[in-house]
């Protein structure tokens, strides 16, 4: 719920900071284990409503904060703190690094933009080998930047929380449902398929098959220009991004473009993926896929805190009660840091009780997905044969 309120308030930053405060807390209070089943149903339930588009900000967070609340449960010092954040970050940071340039950029585009630079700044060592190193270098500084401000937060946030918070009472009945537009397990199937065709490649055939496919599911569940347009909005930037690696790398502008194709095509499927599937749908597959993982304790403990609660009924309303008290708090890190906390206790006590999973039922839409996958496929398939034989 904090890990969404602060894309949509003033004070953004602080806000997520804070969001790691509950994480923390159910770690001191109840364990390690309690602690990361706690922040396993946060990230499910930021992925149901913001898509796996935006998972970037919350995920650090969430991965550290229960550390930092098991060691301050055996009164760890407040650099012990800082040091096992910024450890928990770095890796997370390096293993996104590697992704994005591995797989998105590639690896000769991002030093070949290394060496551009160098160009300009000669104390830069020179080399591949050093590229690499000057990037771990870079996200160690501010791993630990990082670490350092949010072991503060946790820590602080942990003292201002106070147990006599308002009585929860009797929670509200479920919230309305945030239904998709088509059966989730269609969506989240075709989808999957899609990104791992993406992936694989990035022969311009293929990408616009790729991309023929996804503007006909568009149209098949009707997602709507709206969320289109909130779709190249974010992948906008990271296309850009990767279109200049290539090109200051020296890949050549049919290689950097089709790379920064991909990258947008990667990034719209995710967000079709949430629209097609709703909140709803994304957390009952998810909360689906835990359950099957009950050998592990904490996933199994995951699974029975995200199955106790339904979500929060109105985000929006929810976002602005945070709002108000932020704006009304003074403009001091404690003064904000108390604000939100006040808010979260209060929250609490409005989540709605989970009724049950509802299965939707399989019609037209769903039968037109998988039918324009398996035509993708097929396609995909042709088009490599013939390379083949060719």
């Amino acid at each position: 719920m904090t890990f969404l309120a602060a894309r949509a308030v003033p004070g953004g930053f602080v806000v997520a900071l804070a969001g790691g405060v509950p994480l923390a807390r159910a770690a001191e209070r109840h364990g390690t284990r309690a602690g990361y089943a706690a922040a396993g149903a946060s990230l499910i339930e930021t992925v149901a409503v913001m898509g796996p588009a935006r998972m970037g900000i919350p995920v650090p967070h969430a991965a550290s904060a229960p550390a930092l609340g098991a060691l301050e449960r055996r009164g760890a010092a407040l650099l012990v703190l800082a040091l096992a954040g910024a450890a928990i970050r770095f890796g997370y940071y390096i293993v996104t690094s590697i992704f994005y340039v591995l797989v998105l950029v590639g690896l000769d585009a991002y030093t070949g933009a290394y060496e551009a630079v160098r160009e300009t700044l000669t104390f830069l060592p020179e080399g591949d080998a050093a590229a690499l190193l000057v990037t771990a270098a870079f996200l160690a500084v501010w791993s630990l930047a990082a670490g350092l401000i949010q072991a503060w937060v946790l820590r602080r946030g942990l003292r201002l929380w106070s147990d006599a918070g308002p009585a929860l009472g009797e929670r509200p009945a479920t919230a309305p449902d945030r239904r998709g537009l088509a059966d989730p397990r269609a969506v989240v199937g075709t989808g999957l398929v899609a990104i791992a065709i993406t992936l694989a490649t990035t022969r311009p055939v293929v990408l616009a098959l790729v991309g023929g496919w996804l503007l006909a599911v568009w149209v098949i569940v009707r997602a709507g220009t709206r969320s289109f347009a909130g779709g190249l909005a974010l992948a906008a930037p990271l296309a850009l991004s990767t279109l200049a690696f290539g090109l200051v790398g020296g890949l050549g502008a049919e290689l950097a473009i089709a790379r920064a194709v991909r990258v947008a095509l990667l990034v719209l499927t995710a967000v079709w993926l949430r629209s097609a599937a709703g909140a709803d749908g994304l957390r009952a597959i998810s909360l689906r896929a835990v359950r099957r993982l009950r050998n592990l304790p904490t996933l199994a403990l995951a699974a029975q805190v995200l199955g106790a609660s339904a979500g929060v009924g109105n985000y929006g309303d929810s976002a602005r009660r945070l709002g108000r008290g932020m704006r009304s708090a003074r403009k001091r890190p404690g003064s904000l840091v108390g604000a939100v906390l006040s808010w979260i206790v209060s929250e609490a006590g409005r989540l709605p009780r989970a009724e049950g999973e509802a299965v939707a039922g399989w019609a037209r839409a769903e039968t037109a997905l998988v039918a324009a996958v398996v035509v993708l496929g097929l396609l995909i398939s042709g088009l490599l044969v013939f390379s083949v034989a060719a």
